[in-house]
């Protein structure tokens, strides 16, 4: 084959080549109009408790600027991670009637690096620098009265939700101030925190607790380490069931074959169900 018959040849080849690769049918991409997930509206509040901004947002039922109608919040901490899946599943329990139409509000520090470790060790975990007692200030003082301004919430219908060292917090509040929620989701709290110092709080809170009303629910896994998780979790509902409140609802779950990093979605779940039906 002489030099002209392989030039020709390698351009055929090449033609026929790009014919098979390139797709078969053009299209064209619109403008994509821009929409809010989930309803939500993220802000940065400031507070002057802790003297920290902290990214919140806040997702509001379909509907609700054509109504006048309340509705509870649920709160959610590590809000920049768990914000979408409790906005999600909440949508997801609404539409099969398993829970009403709720506001979530989702508190995060906007990023997720290194800085907000700090953060969350600062804000989460009990100690006498502050921490999670100027943490609950800020939701007490400054979060909870602007969503109750804001938006239309049902004054005192609330409920929070934590996840691990989050949930450590959530005991706090309900060991401390308890009237701050009316309903508590708590999955596979870490309770390890300064030697277990959170059964001390729990030692001292049954005067608190005795006269509110009070939905609570605690998730663990079955397959979390015994010795930092299962076990200690199991011991704290124990000392809880033991004080016998006459308005309090306590439902406890163990999710078969669950790791710690599987609970979340699991424990929001069931976590809604049980307080919103209590």
């Amino acid at each position: 084959m002489n030099n002209l018959n392989i030039k020709i040849f390698s351009l055929v080849f090449v033609l026929t080549s790009i014919q098979f690769i390139q797709p078969q049918q053009k299209f064209t991409i619109n403008k994509v109009e821009d929409f809010s997930l989930y309803n939500t509206k993220a802000e940065y509040i400031t507070s002057e408790i802790i003297a920290d901004s902290f990214f919140v947002l806040i997702s509001v039922p379909d509907g609700y600027s054509s109504n006048e109608s309340r509705y509870p919040v649920l709160y959610v901490l590590d809000g920049d991670i768990a914000f979408g899946m409790a906005a999600s599943i909440s949508r997801y329990l609404q539409l099969g009637n398993n829970i009403p139409e709720t506001i979530v509000v989702g508190i995060g520090y906007g990023s997720l690096n290194k800085s907000v470790v700090k953060k969350r060790n600062r804000d989460y975990r009990p100690e006498q620098t502050g921490g999670a007692d100027n943490f609950l200030e800020f939701i007490n003082k400054e979060l909870i009265p602007y969503i109750d301004e804001n938006y239309r919430t049902v004054p005192g219908d609330r409920i929070i939700n934590g996840y691990s060292l989050g949930g450590l917090f959530c005991l706090y509040t309900l060991f401390t101030k308890p009237e701050s929620f009316n309903g508590y989701i708590i999955g596979s709290p870490n309770l390890s925190w300064d030697n277990y110092s959170i059964y001390n709080y729990e030692e001292n809170s049954s005067e608190k607790i005795a006269d509110k009303k009070l939905n609570i629910f605690i998730s663990v896994g079955s397959d979390e380490s015994e010795e930092r998780y299962f076990n200690p979790v199991d011991s704290l509902v124990t000392r809880i069931q033991q004080h016998d409140y006459s308005g309090v609802s306590l439902e406890t779950k163990v999710f078969e074959g669950s790791g710690h990093l599987e609970g979340p979605p699991e424990s929001i779940t069931y976590g809604l169900i049980s307080v919103f039906s209590k």
